[in-house]
């Protein structure tokens, strides 16, 4: 079981950003991206932050969120939901 979360841009500046986080029960990790799809996958800048894809790589929910938290908008549910899903997922 995987969750996913697409989370808002915290400001106009970001608003273009692809972010996203959540639990990946394989790999036993949160994971977070921020990309930029107004690049190309293959361009720089393209993936501004991608970490999570390796085992056990961010075992803290609160990591997790400050990772995105410079460019996204932080629901106030967000927490409970990502712990609720690493629970429900073992």
């Amino acid at each position: 079981m995987m969750s996913r979360y697409d989370i808002e841009a915290d400001d106009a500046v970001h608003n273009h950003l692809d972010i996203a986080i959540g639990w990946d029960r394989p790999l036993g990790t949160y994971f977070v991206q921020v990309l930029d799809p107004t690049r190309d996958e293959g361009e720089d800048g393209h993936e501004i932050l991608w970490r999570g894809a390796s085992f056990s790589d961010i075992l803290a929910v609160d990591d997790a969120i400050a990772l995105i938290a410079p460019w996204a908008s932080i629901p106030p549910d967000l927490r409970a939901l990502l712990i609720l899903d690493r629970i429900r997922s073992v």
